[in-house]
């Protein structure tokens, strides 16, 4: 497999642009793919941006921010917002891990996991909707960047929940791990500025590092729905971190 067939991979298997080649995404394929996660979030990023700048010219910041957020959550088809709230609705479960583990699988919305969907959609928009456009641009970039890498290292350093689980499919190792973190520094850094770009590295670190531990402590590894999980809250995390620095 070709570098450019590796980024069609990660592009098809983490939005719904259609350019899946119609081959299987096994482990070997994913792994590889792992290099170009962060880069798709440029892709996910200039779709949320773009829909905030061009909605500007029609409608007001509120209107023009929900239809940003929501033009992400469709190019993905919410494939991370599905992943937290499968997540949250499996580790509020008072079960046993077993059980967990099953309401994972289970397609169905509880409580928590809709009490999650509110929350990643209420928080974000709160904290955008006071950017410029083109701040707003550069926050949507790097949120997501940094949302996708927190997989890549996660999918290294920590074993799967179940082997026969999507958090198997995806196991980066260390070239593919140092690769993708070394560009997302650069991008992060660029689109961020100094500073901020370095709190916004910092948290994104420090909440893929809490996520996972939290996931493998009480689930026993890392599934599908714990990367998405720890993707939308690295993605939180970083629109936080970025908008207070830059009202500082």
């Amino acid at each position: 497999m070709t570098p450019l067939g590796d980024a069609r991979a990660a592009l098809a298997f983490l939005t719904r642009i259609p350019v899946h080649d119609g081959r299987p995404f096994d482990e070997a394929r994913l792994s590889r793919a792992a290099l170009w996660f962060p880069a798709v979030g440029l892709v996910v990023g200039v779709v949320m941006g773009a829909t905030r700048l061009l909605s500007d010219l029609a409608l007001d910041t509120p209107a023009a921010t929900l239809l940003a957020l929501l033009a992400a959550i469709l190019i993905t088809g919410g494939f991370h917002e599905d992943g937290l709230a499968d997540a949250a609705d499996g580790v509020g479960a008072h079960v046993p891990r077993a059980r967990k583990l099953e309401i994972l699988r289970d397609s169905r919305v509880g409580t928590y996991g809709a009490l999650a969907v509110v929350f990643m959609v209420l928080f974000p928009y709160v904290v955008l909707v006071e950017l410029d456009g083109e701040h707003f641009l550069r926050a949507a970039l790097a949120a997501h960047v940094l949302g996708r890498w927190s997989t890549v290292p996660q999918s290294w350093l920590l074993g799967s929940a179940r082997p026969d689980g999507a958090g198997a499919l995806v196991r980066a190792g260390a070239r593919v791990t140092l690769a993708a973190s070394a560009y997302t520094v650069v991008l992060v850094l660029a689109l961020g500025g100094l500073a901020p770009g370095a709190v916004a590295l910092g948290v994104a670190v420090a909440l893929t590092v809490l996520g996972g531990a939290f996931f493998a402590r009480v689930l026993g590894g890392v599934s599908g729905d714990t990367f998405g999980a720890v993707n939308k809250i690295v993605e939180l995390g970083t629109y936080a971190a970025l908008g207070a620095m830059w009202a500082a």
